[in-house]
């Protein structure tokens, strides 16, 4: 238990301010962005992913990240979009 603790912790730490002038590298950012069933979702990702601060995992994204990841499951434009505006 106290593992677990610690690890908790220590996550929360390293994801706090100490960081906040570390965002996502821009390779990350064309990783999330090729994963993209469509164009239009992949440009969203870029656009987003440039001013997400570097997090431990991926559930820490902001919102807008997390939306426009959400969309590039989509198969077509028209769902992207439906989807990416939905989201919020």
């Amino acid at each position: 238990m106290k593992k677990l603790l610690g690890i908790v912790v220590l996550g929360l730490l390293l994801s706090g301010n100490a960081y906040a002038d570390s965002y996502l590298s821009d390779e990350k950012c064309a990783s999330l962005a090729g994963e993209a069933n469509t164009n239009y979702s992949a440009r969203i990702i870029i656009n987003k992913c440039r001013w997400q601060r570097d997090v431990m995992f991926s559930f820490n994204y902001d919102e807008d990240l997390k939306c426009a990841i959400k969309s590039g499951k989509a198969k077509t434009e028209y769902a992207a979009q439906k989807i990416y505006r939905d989201c919020w």
